[in-house]
Order: structure tokens, then C-alpha cells, then sequence
């Protein structure tokens, strides 16, 4: 049976308890089939949100993250291991440095008391390089699960995003999550030939019951943080100005983040206070109810490497409306889904999608019903699980024949 140290800073927290929990999900279905250890880093610098927050907002960011523990459940531990870094993106080219000389050797040290034979790091940014070095000296397969999406990467470090990539051509194997992702990756390096298409799990249950849909007054819904511009809530907001006076709707926007005051007065400045309500963060639960109050979903972020939100809204019975080179929405329309994509950016090409969709309850049925289809077939998280410890086999078997040829 494997032993799988899984490294991933984007995990739940006591402060932040709904970042990552799509990968605690991923390690508990993972774990139902072999030894799991994920090494969380906590990294102890605080967010925009806990400073504009005062003193108040900074004690509770420090004593939330401090009281954050491991525990261990059925075949899975979790152990996170507190770090400081500089601020990023700013300083994030040399936090590599950082961690390097202050905190391998204790993340080194956490993953041989584990005895794994593969080493599986989430996310490039930032442990895979130094986690790729470890996976190396130590003699042990290393797994990239590329969460990031390339455009974002290249706008982040136009001059210096190749370093960042430099662990995927070190990896037995990379998996990605959509085939935009894919595509990507093989166009910026086309020599790669050991990636995997690995679709993600999702938490919720399949509605079982079918949604009833009307144009009489339409309920939309968005599911997003608030703290990248490229998930264009702004873009959303104008779109729905310009079918204000077409449409009778509203819209929730779930979610928090620093930029949540620019796109409140840009609601406010077209008049759609009565329409667009910004509920902030929710419970896993409490997202669950939206999407089973709400008629469609929208989400027109760009560039995006996937999105869990999609397949979520797409179990609870949601038509979704995206956008052209969204990941998630790409890879829904090459399974056979019937992807409403708006151009990317384009806030009237966005806005005659919505209002097509709102004015067609049939085709908001016949999205509904096959979205329920796709995710049973495609995002379960025990399918996402079977998946992964195929891919875990055979690298080690890749890894293990490798070996033995170049001794």
C-alpha cells in the first residue's frame, strides 16, 4: 500500500476554514485507498484583510492560526508546520530563498518521520522547487499537482514566470485539471509528456429532484472570493446594468475579499443596490442553500485553471454561464455540456448570454438535467481519488524501472 506525503499550503484553517477544503476532501477520499500525510504550511504573515482590520482583526488572524492543529483520522494525518515569509507577489521570487535556508530541513525532516514513498506537492508557488530538491535527495517519485493557471502566472512575473516552472521539469509526473490547463503547459513546454488529466471531486450531493426554472423573475448566483480582479465581478455587474430595465432579478455575490468596496460602489453608481446583494463569506452549508434558492449560476472569470464552484453549482442542479477560455467551462463543453461562454471581458456579450438563457426555461432545464449527468460521471471525489493513486502506481512503477536502468 502507498504512503503519499501529500504539501499544500492551501488548506483549511482555523482562520480560514473553507480555503483548500476541496484538497482536504481529495486527501480524505485519497486516504480511503492508502496512507496519507499532508504537511500544511501556515504562514504566519497576515493577510490585507486582518491589517485593515486593526488591532482587533490582527489578534484574531494570530490566535485563530495559532490554535490551528493537526489531527489524524483513519489512515490520514495532517501536521502543519508554522513559516514566515515576505510579503507577496512583491517579494515572491525570492521566497524560495527564504524557505530554503530557514525552512527545509524542518519540512525534510516532517516528511521522512512519515517513511512515504512518493512525494505529492500541491500548488507551484510556493514549495515545489524545494519540495521537488527533498524528493530528490531523499530517492522518491515527486507528483506536481498544478493548480495555478499559466495567464496568471505570465502576467504575476512576465519576465521571471519560467522559474516558477522549473519544478514541472523536474516531477515523475504533473497533474492538471482541465485541458486548457493542459494545453498550456504543452505549448509552454513541449517536451512534457508525463502530465495526467485528473478531474477534481466536489463536496456536494447530487439534487435528486428536478429544478423548476421561470422568467418571470430570475434568481442569479455567484460564487467567488473577492481578492483577484480576474474573476471580473465587475464585468458581471455591468452586464447585468444593461439588462436592468429587460429582466426582473437579483443577484447574490458569496464571497469576501479587499475588493469587495470597489465592486459595492460600482453597484451603487448604476443603480442596482436593490438588485445585487453581497452576502460575504459563507459555510460550506450555507453556499449549498444559495445554489438550491438560485435559478442560474455566473462566474465570467479569466483566465482560470478550473473551478470548483462550477461543478458545485452544476450538483445542485444549476445551469452555469462563464466565459470562453475558463477552464472549468472549456472542460464542461469538451464533456458534452451545453456551456453558456461569453467573449472574455466583454461585459454586452456577457450580458445577451444572460439574458438568452433567462428567457429560455427549457434550455435552463435541459442544463440543469445534464450538469447532474456530468458531475455523477466526471467530479466525484471517489472517482478524483481512483483517479490519483492510478496515476501515484504508475509513477512509482515508471520510477522504480527508471532506477533500476541507471544502476
Amino acid at each position: 500500500m502507498a504512503r503519499v506525503v501529500q504539501i499544500s499550503e492551501c488548506f483549511p484553517t482555523n482562520y480560514k476554514p473553507l480555503t483548500g477544503e476541496f484538497i482536504l476532501r481529495h486527501a480524505e477520499s485519497l486516504s480511503d485507498k492508502c496512507d496519507v500525510k499532508v504537511i500544511v504550511p501556515l504562514r504566519f504573515v497576515p493577510p490585507r484583510e486582518a491589517i485593515s482590520s486593526g488591532v482587533n482583526g490582527l489578534f484574531n488572524w494570530f490566535k485563530q492560526n495559532k490554535n490551528t492543529a493537526g489531527y489524524k483520522s483513519g489512515r490520514l494525518s495532517v501536521e502543519y508546520m508554522n513559516y514566515i515569509s515576505l510579503p507577496r507577489p512583491r517579494f515572491e521570487l525570492i521566497d524560495e530563498s527564504i524557505i530554503t535556508t530557514l525552512f527545509r530541513q524542518k519540512l525534510k525532516d516532517k516528511i521522512i518521520s512519515f517513511s512515504p514513498d512518493i512525494i505529492y506537492c500541491h500548488w507551484l508557488r510556493p514549495w515545489a522547487a524545494v519540495a521537488a530538491g527533498i524528493s530528490e535527495e531523499l530517492g522518491l517519485p515527486f507528483i506536481i499537482d498544478h493548480h495555478e493557471d499559466l495567464p496568471t502566472l505570465k502576467k504575476l512575473f512576465p519576465k521571471d514566470y519560467e522559474k516558477f516552472l522549473k519544478p514541472i521539469l523536474n516531477a515523475n509526473r504533473v497533474i492538471v485539471h482541465s485541458t486548457a490547463n493542459l494545453t498550456e503547459l504543452i505549448n509552454e513546454i513541449p517536451l512534457l509528456s508525463n502530465i495526467e488529466l485528473v478531474y477534481l471531486g466536489q463536496s456536494f450531493d447530487i439534487a435528486v429532484e428536478d429544478k423548476t426554472f421561470s422568467n418571470d423573475f430570475v434568481r442569479f448566483v455567484c460564487v467567488s472570493h473577492l481578492h483577484e480582479e480576474r474573476k471580473n465581478i465587475d464585468i458581471l455587474i455591468k452586464a447585468l446594468s444593461l439588462i436592468n430595465s429587460k429582466l426582473n432579478f437579483n443577484l447574490n455575490i458569496l464571497g469576501d475579499g479587499p475588493l469587495k468596496d470597489r465592486y459595492i460602489s460600482l453597484v451603487n453608481e448604476l443603480g442596482l443596490a436593490d438588485k445585487i446583494i453581497f452576502e460575504g463569506s459563507k459555510t460550506q452549508e450555507e453556499i449549498r442553500a444559495s445554489l438550491d434558492e438560485a435559478d442560474i449560476f455566473i462566474l465570467p472569470s479569466f483566465p482560470e485553471a478550473f473551478g470548483i464552484v462550477f461543478i458545485e453549482a452544476l450538483a445542485r442542479g444549476l445551469p452555469v454561464i462563464t466565459c470562453k477560455g475558463n477552464g472549468g467551462g472549456e472542460e464542461l463543453k469538451n464533456l458534452s455540456y451545453p456551456s453558456v461562454l461569453a467573449e472574455p471581458l466583454s461585459a454586452e456579450d456577457l450580458s445577451d448570454k444572460i439574458l438568452n438563457l433567462a428567457g429560455d426555461v427549457e434550455q435552463m432545464k435541459l442544463m440543469s438535467a445534464k450538469g447532474k449527468e456530468l458531475v455523477k460521471a466526471n467530479f466525484t471525489h471517489e472517482s478524483n481519488a481512483c483517479r490519483t493513486i492510478e496515476v501515484i502506481a504508475e509513477t512509482k512503477s515508471q520510477f522504480q524501472r527508471e532506477k533500476i536502468v541507471r544502476d
